[in-house]
C-alpha cells in the first residue's frame, strides 16, 4: 500500500530527529522508502508558546495493516524520546499517517485521511512536494530549510537491460564506450557516491573525483572517504559543501551503485540518469523504486552498438 507519512519536531536537534526517523522508518521490515520531501521550518500550530517546528513528508510503500503501521511509528517515536505530555505541544518527534492509498479508517487510534492535513500548511506544502496531493493554503509561515539529503543536489546515474537489471555476480551487465563517456561527462569534477562492492569492482578511487563510500565494512583507504550511515554521509556533505540561499548547490554528488546504495538513496535524489539497454540478461541486482519509468525523458538514442540504447533523464 502507498502511504504518506507527516513529520515534526521542535525539541532537541529538530533535524536530526527527523533525518533519525526517516532512516528508522525505512528500516522497518514491511516498509520500503520511496521518496522525501525537502525540510521546512513553520510556527507552532495550536499552542502558540513554543519553539518552530521543523517538518518534512515522506512516501512509503507498506505491506503493513494500518494498526501494525501505527505501532512500528509510535514504537520510533519512543526511541526517540517522545512524550505526550501536552496536545499539540513541543516534541522530539511526531510522525502522523497523512493516507494510506484511497482508505478511509474510523479507529480509536487512527483516522485517515489525517484529520487536520488540509488545514495545515506545514503539512500541505511538503507533501505537495512529494506527491499530487493539494489543497488550499491559509498562509501560515512555512519555509524551506536545511537538514536534509534533499539539500545536496544528488544524482542517480545507472546503465541498465529493459527490466531494469544492473547487474551480475558483483559486475555490470554491459560496457559500452558510448555510456562510459556519458559517465565520465556526468561525474567529472564532482562527488562519487558508491558502496563496498562497487568501489572493489573499479579497483581503486576514479580519478579526478571526489569518492565516498557509504558501507559498514571498511576501514582507511587511500584516496576516498568513509561513511557508515545515512547521518554520516549528511554530515560529511554539510561540513564540505557550501549551500546557497536557494538551499542548492552547483557541485553535484552522484550515486553509482551498487543496487543497496541506490535503493538508500533513490528517496533522496533530484535527477536520474539511465542507460537502458535494449537486451535482457540475467542480473541478480536490480534498481527498483521507480515505480513510473514512463515519466523517464528520452533525451538520445543510440543504434551504432551491438544493442540500442537509450538515454533517459528524469527530474524529481
Amino acid at each position: 500500500m502507498n502511504c504518506y507519512l507527516g513529520l515534526g519536531a521542535n525539541l532537541g536537534d529538530s533535524r536530526k530527529n527527523l533525518r533519525q526517523a526517516i532512516e528508522l522508518i525505512s528500516k522497518v521490515k514491511g516498509i520500503e522508502l520511496i521518496s522525501v520531501s525537502h525540510f521546512y521550518e513553520s510556527e507552532p500550530w495550536g499552542v502558540k508558546e513554543q519553539p518552530n517546528f521543523i517538518n518534512a513528508a515522506i512516501r512509503i510503500k507498506t505491506s503493513l495493516q494500518p494498526l501494525q503501521l501505527l505501532d512500528k511509528l509510535q514504537n520510533i517515536e519512543y526511541k526517540l524520546g517522545r512524550v505526550r505530555n501536552e496536545h499539540w505541544g513541543a516534541r522530539t518527534i511526531d510522525i502522523d499517517v497523512l493516507t494510506i492509498e484511497d482508505m478511509t479508517i474510523d479507529d480509536e487510534r487512527l483516522k485517515v485521511p489525517h484529520k487536520y492535513m488540509f488545514e495545515r500548511d506545514f503539512v500541505l506544502i511538503p507533501l505537495n512536494e512529494i506527491s499530487n496531493i493539494s489543497g488550499k493554503l491559509h498562509g501560515d509561515r512555512v519555509v524551506k530549510t536545511h537538514g536534509c539529503l534533499r539539500d545536496f543536489n544528488l544524482k542517480l546515474i545507472a546503465c541498465v537491460d529493459r527490466n531494469f537489471g544492473l547487474g551480475l555476480n558483483g559486475q555490470l551487465l554491459f560496457h559500452i564506450d558510448e555510456d562510459m563517456k556519458h559517465f565520465r561527462e556526468l561525474t567529472i569534477n564532482n562527488t562519487v557516491i558508491m558502496g563496498r562492492k562497487t568501489f572493489e569492482s573499479i579497483g581503486k578511487p576514479l580519478a579526478n573525483r571526489r569518492n565516498i563510500i557509504l558501507s559498514k565494512n571498511l576501514e582507511n583507504i587511500a584516496g576516498v572517504e568513509i561513511v557508515n550511515n545515512l547521518e554520516q554521509l549528511y554530515q560529511l556533505l554539510h561540513s564540505t559543501l557550501d549551500i546557497n540561499s536557494a538551499l542548492r548547490i552547483t557541485h553535484s554528488a552522484l550515486i553509482i551503485g551498487g543496487g543497496e546504495i541506490y535503493k538508500q538513496l533513490i528517496p533522496f535524489i533530484d535527477e536520474a540518469y539511465i542507460t537502458v539497454v535494449d537486451e535482457i540478461k540475467e542480473a541478480d541486482v536490480y534498481l527498483t523504486n521507480f515505480d513510473n519509468r514512463d515519466d523517464f525523458r528520452c533525451v538520445e538514442v543510440d543504434k551504432r552498438n551491438k544493442f540500442e540504447f537509450r538515454f533517459y533523464q528524469k527530474n524529481f
